[in-house]
């Protein structure tokens, strides 16, 4: 099924008028491939995934008026909400790992990891990284501002100088700190694929 395109008419509409009948348009059209995104990516969160994508979607509503759609320039729409999905999805894992406690996680992680085949070692891996991330946004010692940062660039598909903007920083920090983060959760995912022994 190929992934559905945007009307820049109906993203104008929207961003001029949140109350706008045409919602049901935008949400009929991505929410099919919000929903598959979420399942394949994150089965884990499949019992909250009503309330992450109308968080996604209130979200939207809320950073629509500011969006400007350049494909070209800034990415397809679709990569935006999916981004917009993403964040709120590392908030489900993350609020589960401080229930669950993130040692927890990952020690069940690894005692799951015995003889696997090439695609469990694949999703083992990607669920390495799921754990990894989250470890990394529980950590007290990290400051909430490079979290942020990293969530919306990397994750959430943002473009560097925007979120600078944001943050008063400049776009060489935000780099800076993607750089360091992505290191980081390389280093932690590997550590914790490499344990299951």
């Amino acid at each position: 099924m190929l992934p559905p395109t945007t009307s820049t008419t109906l993203l104008k509409d929207l961003g001029a008028d949140a109350q706008s009948p045409r919602w049901s348009e935008l949400v009929a059209r991505y929410r099919p491939m919000l929903e598959r995104f979420l399942s394949s990516r994150y089965p884990s969160l499949a019992a909250e995934a009503d309330d992450l994508l109308q968080e996604t979607f209130l979200t939207l509503a809320k950073r629509l008026p500011g969006y400007v759609h350049a494909p070209d320039e800034k990415g397809h729409f679709r990569n935006y909400i999916a981004g917009i999905l993403r964040i709120h999805a590392a908030g489900a894992i993350r609020r589960r790992m401080r229930e669950a406690g993130a040692l927890a996680d990952a020690a069940a992680l690894a005692a799951a990891a015995a003889d696997m085949t090439e695609d469990e070692l694949r999703e083992w891996r990607h669920a390495a990284c799921e754990v990894a991330l989250s470890q990394f946004l529980a950590d007290p010692a990290t400051e909430e501002r490079t979290k942020q940062v990293f969530l919306r660039v990397a994750i959430g598909g943002e473009r560097p100088a925007d979120v600078a903007a944001d943050y008063g920083l400049t776009r060489n920090a935000v780099d800076q700190i993607r750089h360091r983060v992505a290191t980081r959760l390389r280093v932690l995912a590997e550590t914790l694929a490499d344990a299951r022994g």
